[in-house]
């Protein structure tokens, strides 16, 4: 029998082992933002006294996984599509201005009401410009999107060697030209924000656009054995050892090599449970994760500014706190997602109506 035929003589889908990937993908970004979220609030509002333990130590390493994790997934998806759909054409501009739209949006979460109601007007321009994890992958997608155009301009294969030399070609510059421009203090602020943390930002281009790359090589290569990951995993951890020097920090290439090599392995065990469970509340949240991100920070924020005390709470109003804010931001993406269907189902019913009393369907 045809091996790509089933036992009953149907063909099998193409289509089934991407849509296998995509599952187990949305696993693991659901598994990210939910996360964040206790990231975020646990930084927010935690007593400083309680963040010396040990078992605060361990969360924080954790945690730390979460950011490459995400941005990893964003690169994935770019990477994913360009492998399973090669021929699949693509609307650039519509794509840009949803790139446009999404960096207009991080930069709303970050505007500096009190600086500007105080008019410290330098201040303002410091916070307001601050790079996060939003804006760092509305950038690093435009980038993918632009290698993406200048590849479709040229002949197939040729497009295909301009892509993968274009993508690792800038994810070496991003990670090893971090440590050359950490201090660097020149420049306006929004350009200075997007490369280094001198004005505040914690996710500059420079080395954290390297996790989204990564994700799109990792998307983009063809899969692979999980012995051969294994070993590719094993490399990269002796190369982050290599490079260790005196200086661990953000900016070091150990640092994003260690963080590679582990966020490459939680994609492999995503990708692997996701055959076997795939819980409803952890798929809901992969698939809302826009929603999620954005809602829990504005939560956050209204927390802090209603007075809700920074880094002064117990553990368990802490764990309240952080159970309310999730709850609160699962129930706004359903509720966003039922006023969608919603919306979807009047529109077709008034489109319907229109076709039934039109002069053209009287005719």
């Amino acid at each position: 029998m045809n091996r790509l035929q089933t036992k009953s003589g149907s063909p099998r889908s193409s289509r089934a082992p991407a849509a296998a990937r995509l599952t187990w993908l949305d696993l693991f970004r659901g598994v990210a933002v939910l996360v964040m979220i206790e990231t975020h609030v646990f930084n927010t509002f935690l007593a400083a006294e309680l963040r010396g333990t040990a078992a605060f130590g361990l969360l924080t390493g954790l945690n730390g996984l979460v950011a490459p994790s995400f941005l990893f997934i964003a690169g994935y998806l770019s990477g994913w599509e360009r492998r399973t759909a090669p021929g699949k054409p693509v609307n650039y501009p519509r794509r840009a201005w949803r790139l446009l739209g999404i960096l207009m949006l991080a930069y709303a979460l970050h505007i500096p009401g009190p600086e500007m109601s105080q008019h410290r007007w330098d201040d303002a321009l410091r916070v307001g410009a601050q790079f996060d994890v939003l804006q760092c992958i509305a950038v690093s997608l435009g980038v993918l999107l632009a290698l993406s155009w200048l590849a479709s301009k040229l002949p197939r294969r040729r497009g295909e060697a301009l892509w993968w030399i274009g993508v690792v070609a800038t994810a070496a510059f991003v990670v090893t030209g971090a440590p050359l421009v950490q201090s660097w203090t020149g420049g306006v602020v929004p350009f200075r924000a997007l490369v280094n943390q001198t004005t505040g930002s914690l996710f500059p281009i420079f080395p954290w656009m390297g996790f989204v790359l990564l994700g799109a090589l990792a998307g983009a290569w063809p899969v692979r054995p999980i012995h051969e990951r294994l070993a590719a995993m094993i490399g990269l951890a002796g190369v982050a050892w290599m490079c260790r020097g005196t200086e661990f920090s953000p900016v070091s290439a150990s640092f994003f090599l260690e963080r590679a090599v582990w966020v490459l392995g939680l994609a492999a065990v995503f990708e692997w449970s996701a055959r076997f469970r795939r819980p409803v509340l952890l798929m809901f949240a992969g698939k809302n994760s826009l929603t999620l991100y954005v809602v829990h920070l504005v939560l956050i924020s209204t927390l802090v500014g209603v007075g809700v005390p920074s880094m002064a709470l117990p553990l368990p109003l802490t764990l309240g706190l952080l159970a309310a804010v999730a709850l609160t931001s699962l129930a706004s993406a359903y509720l966003r997602g039922a006023a969608a269907v919603w919306w979807s189902a009047q529109r077709a019913r008034r489109t319907e109506a229109a076709r039934e009393f039109s002069p053209a369907a009287d005719a």
